[in-house]
């Protein structure tokens, strides 16, 4: 995992690497890079060259807000993670869908649940389905994945790249990504609760503007879930 810290002060960077590298597996699970600066950090920075960006808001020059803007015009997927000492910073981080904001003057149980989230969330992102249809496969992000239907006895997959059909039935799917919080819609189809944008009554509305109707039987699950994966994104 390929790990940038940016603050203009070093001994948040070395505390942040430190308090990472106790998260580690294994040794050398994650390579660091630190920037002093959030133009150092623009500078060297490209599409998929970051897992995860630990990245200061209040710095000299440039911003943390404002070099995450830049971030994310050139990476949709990298995950931004906040140093702060102020609450007050927190909702900014909407607008460029950082994954969270961390106080600097946390206890230490809270800060290190927070990075230990971000990893967590690195590895969610990473994982794959593969989408076997005759001789063709296709390695699919499950972050990609709108929503999963069966349709003329395959497994139809919505992502943000097209459609794919695979083999299989839809209770295996189900159980391989019951951890990633894929949900039933129906008896029929599974929703990836992480793209979903907002619920009003029985209609999931999700991030690409696809309006999906949830049974009655599964439309209390889907809302709770929702608010679980929300809360968790910024608590």
């Amino acid at each position: 995992m390929n790990i940038a810290i940016c603050d203009d002060e070093q001994k948040y960077i070395s505390k942040v690497k430190e308090e990472l590298c106790s998260l580690q597996s294994y040794e050398n699970e994650f390579r660091f890079d630190e920037f002093n600066s959030g133009k150092d950090l623009l500078e060297d920075f490209y599409k998929g060259k970051y897992d995860i960006i630990v990245l200061d808001i209040e710095m000299n020059g440039m911003t943390g807000l404002e070099v995450a803007e830049f971030l994310r015009d050139i990476d949709e997927k990298v995950i931004i993670v906040f140093l702060t000492g102020y609450e007050k910073f927190a909702c900014q981080g909407y607008a460029v869908r950082a994954f969270r904001y961390i106080l600097k003057n946390q206890p230490r149980s809270v800060y290190m649940k927070q990075l230990e989230d971000a990893v967590r969330e690195c590895y969610r992102n990473t994982r794959y389905i593969i989408a076997s249809d005759g001789d063709k496969e296709e390695k699919l992000s499950t972050d990609d994945v709108y929503f999963i239907e069966v349709f003329s006895h395959k497994l139809l997959i919505h992502t943000k790249n097209g459609d794919y059909f695979t083999k299989g039935t839809l209770s295996e799917c189900e159980k391989q990504l019951a951890d990633l919080m894929f949900v039933r819609l129906d008896k029929s189809s599974l929703v990836n609760i992480a793209n979903i944008d907002y619920i009003r009554k029985n209609e999931v509305i999700l991030t690409n503007g696809t309006i999906l109707f949830a049974s009655r039987n599964h439309i209390k699950n889907i809302k709770q879930c929702f608010m679980e994966y929300s809360r968790s994104r910024w608590s």
